[in-house]
């Protein structure tokens, strides 16, 4: 479970990470992932706290850090490196194997502008390169496809690093973002993961007062397992993916929460249950209030 499922209450204060560890592992989680917003202001005690509860409860914890910079805003190679550097620190210090790490553009902003995503690839290729060389330590940096670049894309990023200590943080829905079909591009970049983000997504449709036409549509994020997205062939990608030296690591990203809306428990239940039907190849079961 990623900790982006309890954001909102989290930011309010409604809810701690102590509370949010023990909730995930009794829902059966076999780990959490941590995103670096909500323990980075968490002296080294506190996160040593963290840890040690935890391994109490059974959880494995990793860390989500964020984007490591954008080409057109000005960030500098430099400022990039700071980053990882950061985060690496602080996955080394909750124990988590990786820090996942993003760009800092959406592919959609910059659609029509084909030589400044060239230049986002640059510099995210170059601030990855600079890491592995300045940044000590053996905490692997994930590199997600977050709605940006395409899969071909990724994997020269990956082949211009040249260093085993970078791949693909997969999440298996985020190419919608960017008009790519997901199966495609989680096809292409399984092999180059060791973990990833598992979501789901409605269409809602936007109409004009009299309904005659409608104006467009929104993809609305949701929890796996309550929408339409083909989870059993995204999944059976992964599992496909059978020569992994180390267990795939697949978090809950349920970023369809709110504050005031204690809501986790019953669904983040029902989309385990759900995603775990697929990993033993029965009959998916579909979750209370599933659009399907």
């Amino acid at each position: 479970m990623d900790t982006l499922s309890y954001h909102c209450r989290l930011a309010t204060g409604e809810i701690r990470l102590e509370d949010v560890l023990r909730e995930v592992a009794d829902l059966g989680a076999a780990f959490v992932q941590f995103n670096a917003v909500h323990v980075a202001d968490r002296p080294a005690a506190g996160l040593a706290a963290l840890r040690e509860l935890a391994a109490d409860l059974g959880l494995e914890i990793t860390l989500s850090g964020d984007v490591v910079g954008r080409a057109d805003k000005g960030d500098s190679v430099d400022s990039g490196v700071e980053r990882i550097r950061r985060w690496t620190e602080l996955a080394e210090a909750i124990g988590s194997p990786f820090a996942r790490v993003s760009s800092g553009f959406y592919r959609n902003e910059l659609m029509g502008a084909p030589d400044r995503i060239a230049a986002e690839q640059r510099y995210v290729t170059d601030v990855l390169r600079r890491a592995v060389d300045e940044v000590p330590g053996d905490v692997q940096i994930l590199l997600e496809n977050h709605s940006d670049f395409t899969a071909e894309e990724y994997v020269e990023i990956i082949d211009g690093v040249g260093s085993d200590r970078v791949a693909v943080f997969l999440d298996l829905i985020n190419p919608i973002s960017s008009l790519q079909d997901p199966l495609t591009v989680i096809s292409r970049l399984a092999p180059l993961a060791p973990a990833g983000h598992a979501k789901d997504f409605r269409i809602e449709s936007r109409y004009v007062e009299d309904r005659f036409h409608r104006r467009g549509f929104d993809v609305q994020w949701c929890y796996p397992g309550e929408g339409v997205a083909d989870l059993t062939s995204l999944m059976g990608v992964l599992v496909a993916q059978d020569e992994r030296a180390e267990p795939y690591r697949l978090s809950v990203e349920g970023l369809d929460n709110y504050p005031g809306v204690a809501d986790q428990r019953e669904r983040l239940g029902a989309s385990l249950g759900f995603l775990s039907s697929l990993l033993v190849g029965a009959p998916p079961a579909q979750p209370a209030g599933a659009a399907r």
